[in-house]
């Protein structure tokens, strides 16, 4: 009889646990990994896509879009865990636990260190079944989270550097056209020539270029690439010391004469810039709407401003680029009902992709970019250029090295610690080693 009612007790507890095992299962929200900052506070409560009032910067357009989402899919909620920027060791922490997110904001650039080792899911054969269509997505943004092929993540953006004119200034330097619209130099000649112009005419320097930092490698990249080179060969290796490279390299290090440039660069380029110490710089996607703020501020100097794509010195447009991409780190064989889960949310995310313009960043798919609902915000008609000129990153393993390396042999030139020849010789026997080694 005790048997017979421990049997008993034992299957219904068995029933029972079925019965709430696929609820529970419902109940284990998709885990959302990202940086871009903590801001629940303040935004976690909104879920209003269309106040366009409080997307105040990447923080809290991703905070919002979740929310809108999960207000939109309480069925298939999505909880966040955020993480310092840029996210590497985190995720790498989390892999190695055996415990990966579901989702993580990744730079597109990193995708192959993960894709190589069987680490993320592609993704090309659940687009159709989620209504993602890859055709829609611009040409560079898709480069970035392709891999042998393959899609390994939806891209968020297409972010790089963009050249902000002070039209006042330029104006008093008479370099305006008969529409107002600013005169932009396309050679070193003539950009050498605009800047004592413009510094006779206003006092301050024409270009502040940055003093250090990731900034450096990226205008370095762009020169090299405006003049047809690369920092790879045909096989994947690095090529940094090149013509183009020098060239680029002595570009860089002439502007520091306090005509083109103050002479030991900026450390914060909007600040210089919304004070009218500058006539112009080059900063980020990211800028555009800070940027938009401090010129409405009547404590401010900046009043007018023009922003488009990192301009031409040499032969060809071409500026640097990065992109933020969701991937989905669940493996090679995930499970069906995770995937089905995380692939809806992907898929909201990439329909709602016009919200995330609102950083600044260039926005990934045509048809959003070709709209009115695109063209309408402050400044984006002024940068469209941006994306015909965006040259992606190589996805290469050694190319996570490139900002690191490329900055410290530039800035050494820069300061006169070695020749510009020298510069770029270790740089090249530096990345050489990487390669060879160091992945």
């Amino acid at each position: 009889m005790q048997k017979s009612r421990f049997l008993t007790l034992t299957l219904l507890f068995v029933l029972i646990f079925a019965a709430i095992s696929p609820i529970a299962a419902q109940d284990d929200p998709v885990e959302f990994m990202r940086f871009f900052g903590e801001c629940e506070d303040e935004y976690g409560a909104i879920t209003d896509l269309s106040d366009t009032s409080n997307f105040a910067g990447e923080c809290s357009i991703i905070q919002i879009m979740t929310n809108a989402y999960n207000a939109e899919n309480p069925d298939n909620a999505v909880t966040t865990t955020v993480v310092d920027w840029p996210g590497y060791t985190e995720l790498n922490t989390r892999l190695a636990a055996g415990d990966a997110p579901d989702i993580m904001i990744l730079h597109g650039i990193r995708i192959p260190n993960y894709a190589s080792r069987g680490l993320l899911t592609p993704l090309d054969s659940y687009f159709e079944q989620y209504g993602i269509d890859p055709n829609d997505f611009t040409d560079a943004a898709r480069e970035y989270v392709s891999y042998e092929g393959q899609l390994y993540g939806i891209p968020l953006d297409l972010h790089g550097h963009l050249y902000y004119i002070n039209l006042d200034l330029w104006e008093q330097a008479g370099m305006l056209d008969e529409n107002g619209m600013p005169i932009i130099p396309t050679s070193v000649e003539e950009w050498q020539a605009a800047a004592q112009t413009f510094f006779d005419a206003t006092g301050v320097p024409f270009f502040e270029f940055p003093a250090g930092g990731t900034d450096m490698s990226r205008d370095w990249m762009a020169l090299v690439n405006q003049q047809g080179g690369s920092i790879q060969d045909a096989d994947g290796n690095p090529t940094m010391n090149t013509p183009e490279g020098l060239a680029a390299l002595e570009l860089i290090v002439s502007v520091y004469d306090g005509v083109m440039s103050s002479e030991t660069g900026s450390t914060n380029r909007v600040e210089t810039f919304a004070n009218n110490q500058a006539g112009s710089t080059r900063e980020g996607t990211w800028q555009v709407n800070n940027i938009d703020a401090q010129a409405a501020s009547p404590d401010i100097p900046l009043e007018r401003f023009y922003v488009t794509a990192f301009p031409q010195f040499f032969d060809q447009p071409a500026t640097w680029s990065s992109t933020h991409a969701m991937i989905v780190p669940l493996g090679l064989n995930p499970d069906p009902d995770r995937i089905d889960r995380v692939m809806k949310f992907l898929a909201w995310m990439n329909e709602h992709n016009g919200v995330w313009a609102y950083t600044g960043h260039f926005p990934v798919n045509r048809s959003f970019t070709e709209s009115e609902a695109f063209t309408s915000i402050p400044h984006r008609t002024e940068y469209l250029n941006f994306q015909d000129v965006a040259v992606p990153m190589p996805r290469l393993n050694w190319v996570t090295a490139f900002e690191d390396i490329m900055n410290e042999e530039i800035q050494s030139a820069v300061l006169g610690d070695k020749s510009p020849e020298q510069a770029l010789a270790d740089a090249q026997s530096r990345f050489d080693d990487f390669a060879a080694f160091g992945q």
